[in-house]
């Protein structure tokens, strides 16, 4: 059980660091992952990969930087009308855990639904739904092998629905609970 809680707690500090401060585009869950493994990871790209390749970017994204790091690309689509997407990434999936690890990437996804220093265990949800967002058909996420990434699709642009949505996916990257007795 130890052994557990440490993995989780190295995880947890990579995740905090990493979507709290948005710098890393990836996290180690083990700071006692083999050399080798450290050694073949690839630099990320300045910021964008798009920088390194020959193919160019659709001119219709905006693409930015926010200040804490936090990279963004912005596409206007007007299908359906007044409504907008959220897709907030990270990259780091499976293929980033050791065998010790297997299932932690997902089960964080899982734990950052489990409230925040701002929004109750159990809140979350319910301030979505007010906002006109049904749970699984709007309110998401999934890990696959490389990324982990949370889904909103809001149902208007109101600056209530996009400030509420914002600020929940803001606090599950920086500030969820993560309650020993929920883990």
């Amino acid at each position: 059980m130890r052994s557990a809680r440490r993995l989780l707690l190295v995880a947890v500090s990579g995740l905090a660091l990493t979507t709290g401060a948005f710098a890393a585009p990836a996290f180690a869950f083990d700071q006692a992952a083999p050399a080798a493994a450290a050694t073949a990871q690839v630099a990320p790209s300045d910021p964008w990969p798009q920088a390194a390749s020959d193919i160019p970017a659709d001119p219709a994204v905006r693409f930015g930087l926010l200040p804490n790091g936090m990279r963004y690309a912005l596409l206007r689509n007007a299908t359906p009308p007044g409504q907008a997407s959220f897709r907030l990434r990270i990259d780091a999936g499976s293929l980033m855990e050791t065998d010790e690890q297997k299932g932690l990437a997902h089960f964080m996804e899982h734990m950052a639904f489990n409230g925040t220093k701002d929004i109750p265990e159990n809140e979350m949800l319910r301030v979505l739904e007010r906002l006109g967002l049904a749970f699984g058909a709007d309110t998401n996420a999934f890990t696959s092998f490389d990324q982990t990434a949370y889904v909103l699709e809001l149902p208007n642009t109101r600056d209530e629905t996009v400030d509420a949505s914002l600020h929940v996916l803001r606090q599950m990257m920086g500030d969820a609970l993560m309650a020993p007795d929920a883990i």
